[in-house]
Order: structure tokens, then C-alpha cells, then sequence
């Protein structure tokens, strides 16, 4: 990201559209493409590995030969599009004026990179603690039945189903999505960036692939997709979304971590 940023390459083309386009369309049109297009240009390399089932990736199936079939894939594709068109559009649409009454710009000059990379680490911060209450929330006995098991009829997890969720449910974890950036006033071009990666981390936990090369083999306060893939296979616990931390804390990852100690015995023998 800060490479991207502090290239140069990105303020003629920014220059253009401030000549070209309304801040409507800036700010709305913008937010919404880059909720959509890091989405799916996320999810699609783990699309084509499921689809694929090449005998080498399927080594790192963290639920060993469990691949969505193809009626679920193109069902989920139809309701994600429905939620993304009919309820984060008009979410953004709502939410745009808040974001510049509370100082978003999106004027030259451009951020730093060093401004949007702390900006955004702090909106994940932001987003994973707030999504820890929310998401156990949901875990409770009513709001499960009505609303968050429609997220869960997928107990073995793949990317295009990171957001698929009842749209109740995608309005509540928009909050804590939306609670950093309102609380910074970032660029437009931050907001872009971080809106981006936000999708692209739900993806990555939702994958059902560990890679050695997954970001939290190098960073291990990461929680990555093995730590959510038991949440979704055992219905419980490992509620944050982005760190280990909320989990260690509040001691709602104690199952998780006497499940990996088992498998570590298991490994070593």
C-alpha cells in the first residue's frame, strides 16, 4: 500500500477525476467499487483453486475435501450482489455526508503513505474490537435463530461467502467498519484503500486455505483463516474478526487453543 501510494503514479489519474467526476460520484461511486471490486478480485483466486481442486493447494484445505459446489458458488454470487447493490450501496449513500462532516477530503494533495498506513492499521483496531461485541452478540440464543445463522449455513467456509450474511447482519458489522474512519477523517483515497483491505482480510479468514505464506504465519497476533474456520466449524468462539487479542482476553478462544494443542501432539507423532 505505501509503495502504491508513494509512487506518483496516483496523482495525475486523482487529478482527473477531481476535473471529471462529482464528489457523488467520488465519494459514493468510489466507495462502492471498492467495496465490490476488492471483493471479488479477492475472492477469485480462492474461486479458481475450489473450483480447480489441484492436489497441491488441497494439502492446505484447513477441512480437509470440503469445496463448495458450483449451485452454491452461483447462489451465493446472486445474493451478494443483492446485498451489496440494495443494502451497502445505500449504506454509503447515507453514510457519505457523515464522512465529510467529520473531515474526510478528498482534495490534492494526496496522504502520505506513512499517514495511510497508520490510518488504516488503526481502522482495523477499530473495526476488530468493535466486531468482537457485535459478532457475540449475535452468538446469543435470539439473535442467532434470526439473523446470524443465515451466515453460518456454511460450516466449512469459502471466500465468496465471507460477507453472505442476513442484510440486518451486514448493517451491524458495517458500524464498526465505517467507526474508524468517521472518528479520523481520512482521505478519500485512504478510504478507498482501507474499504479495500477490510474485504480482502473477510476473504482471507473465510478462504478455508492455511498457506505457510498466509499473513499470520509472519505476524502471530493475526487470526487467520484456521482461527475462524473453527469458529464456523464448532459455532462458537475465536469471535474477532482481525486479531487473536479480544479472544485471549475475554478467554473465548480456550477451545481453540486446547484444539491446536491436540493437533500439535498429533503432528508430532
Amino acid at each position: 500500500v505505501a509503495l502504491v501510494v508513494s509512487s506518483g503514479y496516483i496523482e495525475p489519474v486523482w487529478r482527473w477525476l477531481l476535473l471529471k467526476a462529482s464528489e457523488t460520484v467520488m465519494v459514493v461511486g468510489g466507495m462502492f467499487v471498492s467495496l465490490v471490486a476488492g471483493y471479488f478480485l479477492g475472492a477469485f483466486p480462492y474461486m479458481v483453486l475450489d473450483w480447480a481442486r489441484i492436489p497441491f493447494f488441497a494439502q492446505y484445505k484447513v477441512q480437509d475435501h470440503r469445496y463448495p459446489t458450483n449451485r452454491e458458488l452461483l447462489g451465493t454470487t446472486r445474493d451478494l450482489m443483492a446485498l451489496f447493490v440494495f443494502v451497502m450501496l445505500p449504506m454509503i449513500y447515507v453514510g457519505a455526508p457523515l464522512f465529510k462532516f467529520f473531515g474526510m477530503r478528498r482534495d490534492l494533495p494526496l496522504p502520505s503513505a506513512h499517514a495511510v498506513v497508520l490510518q488504516v492499521l488503526f481502522f482495523f483496531v477499530v473495526e476488530d474490537f468493535m466486531n468482537y461485541w457485535i459478532h457475540r452478540w449475535l452468538h446469543s440464543p435470539w439473535a442467532y435463530k434470526n439473523i446470524h445463522s443465515v451466515h453460518h449455513e456454511h460450516d466449512a467456509p469459502f471466500a465468496l461467502a465471507a460477507t453472505y450474511a442476513h442484510p440486518i447482519e451486514v448493517i451491524l458489522l458495517g458500524i464498526p467498519t465505517f467507526t474508524g474512519p468517521v472518528l479520523v477523517g481520512p482521505h478519500l483515497l485512504t478510504l478507498w484503500i482501507w474499504l479495500m483491505m477490510r474485504q480482502y482480510e473477510a476473504i482471507d479468514i473465510h478462504s478455508g486455505y492455511e498457506f505457510p505464506w498466509n499473513i499470520n504465519s509472519y505476524l502471530r497476533f493475526y487470526a487467520g483463516t484456521e482461527h475462524h474456520d473453527y469458529h464456523h466449524h464448532m459455532y462458537s468462539g475465536n469471535f474477532a474478526s482481525v486479531f487473536i487479542w479480544c479472544d485471549i482476553l475475554y478467554g473465548t478462544s480456550l477451545g481453540y487453543q486446547a484444539f491446536r494443542a491436540k493437533k500439535d501432539i498429533l503432528r508430532q507423532h
